[in-house]
């Protein structure tokens, strides 16, 4: 088993992405139920539960906007995405267990430390500190990441196969754009650079309809006349505050 994901992955799971940073309790089983109602999204073995997705949707704002009383518009947009998002990490955490795909604590540990080099000393803290980001939540959501990228990276970077003739064909639909300069990258670099594009477009090319194929493998729903009522004013705030 590889040990991390490609760039290509860790490109295409943050397009996944659109709202970073975001924390959920993860996939659980209602205690009782009269819990079973809260339930937004389902697939065969996971839920996740309006107060689940409300408590997210909080951490967002609260991490990411100084200001409240946004559009209703933009919320309404954001809350949309953080949904879609949820859903698909959902998904993909069901594909990595079916799989066997699991992140190591030395996995985790190795990315932090890459991470953080990147930061001046006690820089990195303070960023989060200035966000709203409690440490354990960017580590949680880290992990989440990782995990993520190592499922694309098996099921839809590795079966790439990037050809001659695709090189070829890309090089020729963007020759302006590597016309020869002082300073240019060799020739080398220049065709790993296509690979590394080719690669990508076929991989996120792929993204929806393996999506699509795995929503239908584990049955996921969402409960969207529950979704409709925690679109109304207040409900957010009133509902699905306990579980």
């Amino acid at each position: 088993m590889r040990r991390g994901g490609s760039p290509v992955a860790s490109h295409v799971y943050r397009l996944v992405c659109c709202v970073a940073m975001v924390v959920w309790t993860g996939c659980s089983e209602p205690d009782h139920p009269a819990q079973q109602d809260a339930v937004l999204i389902r697939t065969d073995q996971q839920t996740v539960t309006r107060a689940q997705f409300e408590r997210a949707f909080e951490a967002a704002r609260i991490a990411y906007s100084d200001d409240r009383s946004v559009d209703p518009q933009v919320i309404e947009n954001a809350r949309l995405r953080l949904l879609n998002q949820m859903t698909e990490e959902v998904i993909i955490d069901r594909r990595a267990h079916e799989l066997g795909i699991v992140l190591d604590d030395t996995e985790l540990e190795a990315a932090i430390q890459t991470i953080k080099k990147d930061y001046p000393e006690d820089e990195f803290e303070q960023m989060l500190l200035e966000s709203a980001i409690p440490y354990s939540l960017w580590t949680d959501r880290l992990r989440v990441r990782l995990l993520m990228e190592k499922v694309v990276d098996r099921e839809l970077v590795q079966p790439v196969k990037i050809t001659a003739q695709d090189i070829e064909a890309y090089y020729k639909a963007h020759e302006e754009d590597f016309a020869v300069q002082d300073g240019s990258p060799p020739e080398m670099d220049l065709k790993h650079h296509i690979v590394e594009q080719l690669r990508l477009e076929k991989v996120e090319a792929a993204y929806p309809q393996w999506m699509d194929g795995l929503r239908t493998r584990y049955g996921v729903e969402i409960n969207w006349d529950l979704w409709e009522q925690s679109q109304r004013p207040g409900a957010a705030s009133t509902g699905p505050g306990k579980e």
